[in-house]
């Protein structure tokens, strides 16, 4: 903002109201958005591997919250450092929480079936039955070469 001549500045004249000259009294408001959407997109990205209904509503959250927060500082001029990082990683958030629930939805009945197996069993080896019944069905419909789920079938 500048100032003219032979006009002394008035706290209604900045966009913060306080005195030329003076600093800000402590973060301002787009800042602390900036930080919410921040700490919004991390947490988006972490829960969406795990709890991926959470990380789709964070997702979305931190990019409202980070595209609030960059509106607000250039109409106050200010700089928000988190805004921008967590836009990004609740983008990423955003879009592992859809990929998650579109393959949830693509493997429900293979899902449905094998948990409802292991469930009912009562021994290493009916797990073991289930795991030969169920793994080659998973390796089919995602067309994942023979034998992937016997080494990675164990993080489901």
């Amino acid at each position: 903002m500048s100032e003219q001549r032979g006009r002394e500045v008035s706290p209604d004249d900045r966009p913060d109201g306080r005195p030329a000259g003076e600093p800000p009294a402590g973060p301002s408001q787009a800042r602390q958005t900036g930080l919410r959407a921040l700490w919004l997109g991390g947490i988006a990205l972490l829960t969406s591997l795990f709890f991926y209904p959470l990380g789709l509503v964070l997702g979305i959250a931190a990019l409202v919250v980070g595209i609030k927060a960059r509106r607000q500082a250039r109409a106050t001029r200010d700089s928000v450092p988190g805004a921008v990082p967590g836009m990004v990683m609740g983008a990423i958030g955003l879009a592992t929480s859809v990929l998650m629930v579109a393959m949830a939805v693509f493997l429900r009945t293979e899902f449905s079936g094998y948990w409802d197996c292991v469930n009912a069993a009562n021994t290493n080896t009916d797990q073991q039955v289930c795991r030969d019944e169920y793994y080659p069905q998973f390796e089919d419909k995602l067309d994942l070469p023979p034998g992937w789920m016997d080494r990675y079938g164990h993080l489901l």
